[in-house]
């Protein structure tokens, strides 16, 4: 097998962490409403020719017209597995797979833009990162009815993995032609202002035996063990292995004399496992000492050595329930899981005794999550031309952080204006991952300044962005030719944190930029001096359900010498019904820090697009 695949993207001036100047979208919405973008010569307004524009806000449609960046992505993937029947129930099969990849981003923006550090002088860069990854794997597969009761499946087999990636950036600034593609001219960039680096990560490796053994009796009971033994170079020299086991069984209640002949149940089956499994997703050469150059020549330490580095794990045991009744009319799920995760790989940054540097190291803490699930699927109708099928499934689930002894490890990342080094999230005991602890916001007092429990000296855990409740709904309908999908989904009990609204458009840009409506309202006006802080204010109810998408289509059939002609339409995002006032409430915004993502946190994110496909499909 062999594909290969070229993506060209043009990417917006949009990022997660912008600053106080924002990106596109934050521009925007600060951009003041009674200002046109453009002056009566056609010039773009900005501070130097218009008094009613802060001067170090930037027009939207100037820097959407002054930037350019595309990303260039070319993938070549292959794939070979030829195998061999040693014997009738013996095979040995060989897999090789190679994932090449080449991504190359250029971008500049014009010294027309009044961005500061660019105006009248420009910027342009690019960037190439290249990603070579194989796999090899050798398996043996016995398959033996041992008898008329017992049947055998046994896999056992090697598998080796290797990543390779590097790659190279150069930009400069200061050009003498400011509205020309300096992406093609980075040389001609001043010469203090070049910058070129270039980049390779240690080679990471990944080898693993495995083994499985399958047993079926009666046809009424299944037994799958299986053990993995994984060594991942990422780790210290003294844990690269990790051992992962599982057993799973499961009973056909069904093939039971007490329930063979119903003619209401026709399907019932009972699941149980448990399992462990290891995760080592976090960046190559964490365990070792690792140095930078600087630009004089010398050499600085970026990463602490650890060599008890070792793989996370997570344990899980589930209870299932499998059904069917009425002939499988109506079908369904229950499942029930337990899962604790420990040994959490983190990067928390190590300051004394001297320079910032990183130390991945596992800490004693540990992930609780638990969770059940329902699922359930009707054929209302179905007849030869109309039928009827309607689906959904609900998940109430919960996690807890909890057995940690350490320092701090805070996250959730605030940024624009009034947030620089704020955060809002903790890992805490007892708590759920990433709950808000913010000041408890009490109100305006009568000069329109914001009001804390405790003066704002105390953080209360005030808001969960972990949703308790998942739901999922999705019907389809076809009445003769024409049919009708249609998917639907929520989520309930959670908040979220809306750093647009705080940092984007407060009381303070009254004047010269523009600020949330809302905050006009209310028989208390707010002072424009009001201190922009991080509190519960801005803490938001995150319950929603969006209708993700639906289908129309109609089937032709046979056209003249087509064997069949087939017309859809689909619409994506087409309605969300949610009390959240930012972009969707399925907030995109993640950030990194002390190697922990951010949740729940909106900060001038891309809004998700509405979009309608007409498609024809065309059967020769």
């Amino acid at each position: 097998m062999l594909i290969a695949s070229q993506t060209v993207e043009d990417i917006a001036p949009i990022s997660t962490d912008a600053g106080f100047t924002g990106n596109l979208i934050g521009q925007a919405l600060q951009w003041n409403p009674t200002v046109p973008l453009t002056t009566s010569t056609g010039e773009f307004t900005t501070g130097k020719n218009n008094p009613l524009v802060g001067e170090t806000t930037i027009n939207p449609l100037n820097l959407l017209d002054g930037h350019f960046e595309s990303a260039k992505t070319t993938t070549t993937l292959a794939n070979v597995s030829p195998y061999w029947n040693i014997t009738d129930n013996l095979i040995y099969r060989y897999r090789l797979g190679i994932n090449y990849g080449l991504g190359n981003t250029r971008g500049a923006i014009s010294g027309k833009v009044n961005v500061q550090g660019v105006t009248d002088l420009g910027l342009a860069g690019m960037a190439n990162n290249e990603l070579l990854s194989t796999i090899q794997s050798h398996t043996l597969n016995y398959n033996k009815a041992i008898n008329d009761n017992i049947t055998l499946d046994l896999i056992g087999g090697y598998e080796y993995q290797k990543f390779d990636f590097k790659g190279y950036a150069l930009a400069g600034r200061g050009f003498a032609v400011l509205d020309f593609d300096n992406t093609n001219a980075v040389q001609n960039s001043a010469n203090a202002n070049k910058r070129f680096i270039s980049y390779a990560d240690p080679i990471s490796e990944l080898q693993s035996y495995f083994g499985r053994a399958n047993i079926g009796i009666n046809g009424k009971y299944n037994i799958t063990a299986t053990l993995r033994a994984d060594g991942s170079s990422k780790f210290g020299t003294n844990n690269k292995y990790g051992i992962f086991p599982s057993l799973g069984a499961s009973w056909n209640l069904k093939a039971e004399d007490f329930l063979s002949d119903s003619e209401n149940v026709s399907d019932l089956k009972l699941r149980l496992g448990w399992g462990k499994t290891g995760n080592q997703e976090f960046p190559a050469g964490s365990a070792q000492e690792r140095y930078g150059l600087t630009e004089n020549g010398g050499t600085i330490l970026e990463n602490v050595a650890n060599p008890d580095l070792k793989w996370e794990s997570s344990t899980t045991l589930n209870v299932g329930l499998d059904f069917g009744l009425m002939n499988n009319v109506l079908t369904g799920t229950i499942d029930y899981y337990s899962r604790v995760t420990n040994d959490l790989l983190l990067d928390p940054s190590v300051s004394e005794p001297g320079p910032a540097v990183r130390a991945w190291k596992n800490i004693n803490g540990e992930v609780a999550n638990t969770g059940l699930e329902l699922g359930l699927n009707a054929q209302i109708v179905n007849k030869a031309n109309f039928a009827w099928n309607l689906g959904g499934n609900i998940s109430f689930l919960k996690n807890e952080f909890r057995n940690y002894s350490g320092p701090p490890i805070l996250t959730g990342n605030l940024f624009g204006q009034g947030s620089s080094g704020a955060y809002i999230q903790e890992m805490k005991n007892g708590y759920a991952l990433n709950t808000f602890f913010v000041r408890e916001y009490k109100g305006l007092d009568e000069s329109g300044s914001s009001t804390y429990t405790d003066d704002g000296d105390k953080l209360y855990p005030l808001g969960d962005p972990n949703a308790n409740i998942i739901l999922g709904v999705s019907t389809g309908l076809e009445i003769s030719k024409l049919s009708f999908n249609m998917n639907v989904n929520g989520a309930f009990g959670h908040q979220l944190y809306n750093n647009t609204a705080m940092s984007v458009i407060p009381i303070g840009n009254l004047g010269n930029r523009n600020i949330d409506a809302a905050l006009l309202e209310g028989s208390i006006k707010e002072s424009t001096a009001n201190p922009i802080a991080s509190s519960s204010r801005y803490i938001e109810n995150g319950d929603f359900v969006k209708l993700a998408n639906a289908t129309l289509a109609y089937n032709l059939g046979k056209v003249s010498k087509l064997s069949n002609v087939r017309l859809s339409l689909t619409g994506q995002n087409l309605l969300v019904i949610t009390d959240y006032s930012g972009f969707d409430p399925e907030v995109n915004t993640v950030n990194l820090r002390n190697g922990v993502p951010s949740s729940g946190i909106e900060y001038i994110p891309y809004p998700s697009a509405k979009s309608f496909i007409f498609g024809i499909n065309v059967s020769f």
